[in-house]
């Protein structure tokens, strides 16, 4: 019995000291998978502020008369 109980605290200080060694792990990949969102939204504005452009682009653009038109 005193074994199962020394593997648990061994185990529980084990695990506890990960955190205490490398506290900015959790952090860490909080804000790469937040770099990674913000790139994706980066370029899915650039699309759309492209697909824009390109409307405003056809919708300025001047019309050609038909040629039998008065």
């Amino acid at each position: 019995m005193r074994i199962f109980l020394m593997l648990g605290l061994l185990c529980c200080l084990l695990l506890s000291s990960c955190e205490f060694f490398t506290p900015d792990t959790s952090r860490a990949l909080s804000q790469s998978r937040q770099m990674e969102e913000l790139q994706k939204q980066t370029e899915q504005m650039q699309r759309q502020a492209d697909a824009l452009e390109r409307i405003a682009n056809q919708v300025s653009a001047p019309k050609v008369a038909a040629p039998n038109a008065q």
